[in-house]
């Protein structure tokens, strides 16, 4: 099986809804403070402030396919520093990963891997010189990802 890495296109909306009500509830189940939860309305909304946030700040968002199905998502931005963050660090362009997310049945296969490397080459394409994630802490899954990533 062959996976396929594309930009994002507005018939992939509703796998991102999915996608996205699907992480929330994996982030609810592992929140040992059980504070996160997924109320009816979260995944079209948080799926129109993504891709609100993704426009406003010349992001992306690339799906994988394998066989005609959608089986994960990523998506980012590209952020210039504030001028009162440059009070604090030194000047820099940076690419932000806001979501990566594989279809269950499709983990371990290197998907999330090929997700990643598409949106890095596209920060490298628009300048960036650094890449940064957040992790909800106790997700050891994705954390173990990006430091296998480097």
């Amino acid at each position: 099986m062959r996976t396929v890495i594309r930009k994002y296109r507005p018939s992939d909306r509703p796998h991102v809804i999915k996608f996205m009500e699907e992480l929330q509830d994996y982030l609810a189940s592992i929140d040992s403070m059980k504070r996160t939860r997924r109320m009816p309305d979260y995944g079209q909304s948080y799926t129109r402030r993504l891709f609100g946030k993704i426009m406003k700040n010349n992001g992306a968002a690339y799906v994988a396919a394998c066989e005609g199905h959608i089986i994960g998502l990523i998506a980012g931005l590209v952020r210039t520093q504030s001028r009162d963050d440059l009070l604090e660090c030194v000047p820099s362009k940076d690419g932000i990963v806001l979501e990566l997310f594989v279809d269950a049945q499709f983990k371990r296969r290197r998907v999330g891997s090929l997700l990643t490397a598409k949106m890095e080459e596209y920060f490298r394409k628009r300048g960036c010189s650094l890449a940064r994630v957040e992790v909800f802490e106790p997700n050891v899954n994705a954390h173990n990802l990006y430091l296998k990533l480097g």
